[in-house]
């Protein structure tokens, strides 16, 4: 699901500076909350934070497979929870049924940095670029 470069969104300012940049640059990416920001910050959070977001967005759910389900059902496309076998398999059955992903490892991403992280954030996206 995510062979675009991942980001590490955590609040609008920064939603808005990815998807601005990713325009710009015409580069497909992905969101990804902080680890286990589906357990701290919660399922409507995330839904509200990335509701008029065009690009796929992952809640990272931590090992709490029951946020991961209210995620799902909630309409998230995309869902990390590191959990048990048994967990990972209902999980990826409410995946087929809601229209989402399920994914066992959070993949690796960009935590933009507190300070200038315009540059940071165009040269990674510019990596990926077309051309």
């Amino acid at each position: 699901m995510h062979a675009a470069p991942c980001i590490t969104v955590s609040c609008m300012h920064d939603l808005t500076r990815v998807m601005a940049m990713a325009a710009s640059l015409r580069v497909n990416c992905t969101m990804v909350s902080p680890p286990g920001a589906g357990c701290v910050m919660g399922v409507p959070w995330w839904t509200a934070l990335v509701a008029d977001c065009p690009l796929p967005a992952l809640l990272d759910c931590g090992q709490a497979a029951g946020y991961a389900a209210c995620a799902l059902r909630a309409g998230v496309c995309g869902v990390i929870a590191h959990v048990s076998v048994a967990q990972h398999r209902a999980l990826v059955s409410l995946a087929q049924v809601t229209g989402g992903h399920v994914m066992e490892r959070r993949p690796a991403s960009l935590d933009l940095p507190p300070r200038d992280a315009g540059p940071v954030l165009e040269r990674y996206l510019r990596r990926f670029a077309a051309g």
